[in-house]
């Protein structure tokens, strides 16, 4: 039986206010594992990579994990711009509980959010000197790899503005109004020398460390944790009853 897509998101430069006509669109798809995935203990991944839109596959089971060790390349998913829940009513009144948890869930771990951005920013960071097999003409034109160096600023800069907002506004957090947009794209075009970038960035990593207490003081909320586990839960069981059902129909006729 083919797998069914539960939540379809966009993630990426549009939820920052920072894509470019050059962007690509990337989605994460959340697909409902079949029965033979459950009783092979499978959890199915896949991608999807075409010349303008890249899609990346996951089992739904897996989001738990993901939001609870904070990744916020999936924890953005429930602030998208653009994403398309399924309407079967089954999985539809699910998917939107869990959005109107999505505050909750971004601040369930935020110990673990800032140790996630702490890991993101040291593997974007080590790109900036030498580029990766994507930038390396960055690096010939401005003598650093400048998207890599935008990333890796970025981070650093959410990390501070969720917490100004105590953390209570994701989305204003990931996501850039106008005038913050010109200076973010001005660090991946070359706006600044290497000197000057790694000046910036050095003041912005010194903030960075200051909150470090702030966030690893702060409360885990399993709660919440257990909350969206059970509503996962209840999918993947209500997905196994509606394939047994529609198995048995397709056998009778």
């Amino acid at each position: 039986m083919e797998r069914i897509i539960a939540l379809k998101a966009l993630v990426g430069s549009e939820n920052y206010n920072l894509s470019t006509s050059e962007s690509d669109k990337d989605f994460k798809v959340f697909v409902i594992p079949t029965f033979d995935d459950l009783y092979n203990n499978k959890l199915f991944t896949s991608s999807k990579v075409g010349e303008q839109v890249d899609e990346e596959y996951h089992d739904i089971r897996k989001v738990m994990n993901l939001w609870w060790k904070s990744n916020v390349n999936f924890l953005e998913v429930l602030f998208s711009v653009d994403f398309n829940v399924n309407d079967q009513d089954w999985i539809k009144g699910k998917i939107d509980r869990l959005f109107l948890m999505k505050n909750e869930i971004v601040r369930m771990n935020l110990p673990y959010l800032y140790k996630a951005c702490m890991g993101m920013y040291r593997s974007k960071s080590k790109d900036i000197e030498i580029g990766n097999r994507n930038t390396k003409q960055l690096v010939q034109q401005f003598g650093y790899d400048s998207k890599s160096a935008m990333h890796a600023y970025r981070i650093l800069d959410f990390i501070e503005r969720f917490a100004d907002q105590h953390f209570s506004n994701f989305k204003n957090a990931i996501q850039y109004n106008d005038s913050e947009r010109e200076f973010m794209l001005s660090i991946k075009y070359g706006g600044f020398s290497k000197g000057q970038f790694i000046e910036r960035l050095d003041e912005k990593f010194a903030t960075f460390k200051k909150l470090e207490h702030v966030y690893l003081s702060q409360q885990v909320r399993k709660e919440v944790k257990g909350e969206v586990e059970k509503i996962i839960y209840q999918l993947v069981q209500d997905s196994t009853f509606y394939e047994l059902k529609s198995r048995s129909e397709e056998s009778f006729y």
